[in-house]
């Protein structure tokens, strides 16, 4: 297996075994965009550190989006969570879980891991619309078809890391997704939870 650094915080790992993908090693899991990551002929990424939570909602929120955009992307993530987030769990495990936890987080990423299941609760885009469906096993399955002014409110805020990405309209319509259980939202920081499924249909669960 080669090694290769390839810019700050990255490093390339060749596959060990016929099939498995490249692996991308990230010292610093900020250090590139989860799209960007895919875009490359990445499959799995692995994070040297534990990823930490429960500091602030900001940061958690900032976290959960980095979780987000990899289980959008179908990215095999190899992760050990330090701490507990300052969400509820409900909010956790359709987001691609951790292998561990460490530091008072080993119940919490058990549990994560255990009740994971890839396409829980998802969006897709269409011509003028969104489709939501959220299949959680803890609480009533939702099925959502938003158009209109509405579709460009949620693709605003799915885009968004902080109320100030989001002109009038959309906070407004942020304070609705918040209330309907569709988006967080910190101090500053903003998370649409859905991810946005990508590929259809998914191998990911085999992996």
């Amino acid at each position: 297996m080669t090694r290769t650094t390839t810019g700050a915080g990255l490093v390339t790992r060749e596959p060990q075994e016929e099939g498995t993908g490249r692996t991308l090693v990230l010292a610093d899991w900020t250090a590139a965009a989860p799209a960007d990551i895919a875009a490359a002929g990445y499959e799995r990424v692995l994070v040297e550190e534990p990823l930490r939570a429960g500091a602030s909602l900001d940061d958690d929120l900032r976290l959960l989006r980095f979780l987000r955009e990899c289980t959008g992307h179908t990215l095999r993530l190899d992760w050990v969570l330090g701490g507990r987030p300052l969400v509820g769990e409900r909010n956790l495990h359709h987001l691609v879980p951790p292998v561990r936890g460490v530091d008072g987080a080993a119940e919490c990423a058990a549990t994560w891991l255990g009740a994971y299941r890839y396409g829980a609760y998802y969006y897709r885009v269409g011509p003028g619309f969104v489709t939501v469906k959220d299949v959680r096993p803890d609480g009533e399955s939702v099925h959502l078809t938003i158009d209109g002014e509405s579709a460009d409110h949620f693709r605003a805020i799915a885009e968004a890391t902080s109320v100030a990405d989001l002109d009038e309209a959309a906070t407004e319509a942020l304070a609705d997704a918040v209330e309907f259980g569709l988006a967080l939202r910190g101090e500053q920081a903003v998370l649409l939870l859905p991810f946005r499924m990508r590929h259809w249909p998914v191998p990911y669960v085999a992996a």
